[in-house]
């Protein structure tokens, strides 16, 4: 299953104003931080202005001087931009409102998630993030667990 760009134009869609200027632009993949960008164009709002997560770091004595080394030639190399990234679960629910619950602690994180209802299969209800964000998704979850 990808992450289409079509998934976080509804994601964002969905989201209040606020909720939407609460993404941290720079975090965001480039498929999402475009159809973050549409969105608020869409709707004539800005995006809140970028907050830091940490203080700067200020060194306590002068750096020893290092010998700066020799400059190589950079090789050319051309990245190809995905449109779309794979899904993977963070974390399977026994119940719907409680899938539910931890989609909106993850969107309030500024993760995309989405629920699949796999209970047919006895599978539970998977809430599933792009694969890039699987970690962070479970360190939010976990701290609320």
């Amino acid at each position: 299953m990808k992450f289409s760009a079509d998934d976080f134009k509804q994601l964002y869609a969905e989201m209040p104003d606020e909720e939407l200027r609460s993404l941290v632009r720079e975090e965001l993949t480039e498929v999402a931080r475009q159809c973050y960008d549409d969105e608020l164009k869409r709707r004539g709002v800005q995006a809140a202005p970028v907050r830091r997560s940490m203080p700067p770091v200020v060194a306590a004595q002068e750096p020893e001087e290092i010998a700066p080394e020799p400059e190589e030639p950079l090789e050319e190399v051309e990245v190809e931009r995905e449109e779309e990234e794979d899904l993977a679960p963070a974390a399977i629910f026994s119940s719907r409102e409680k899938a539910r619950a931890a989609k909106g602690l993850l969107q309030s994180a500024a993760i995309p998630a989405f629920l699949e209802d796999d209970t047919v299969a006895s599978g539970g209800f998977r809430l599933l993030v792009a694969a890039s964000y699987v970690e962070q998704a479970r360190e939010v979850l976990g701290e609320t667990g």
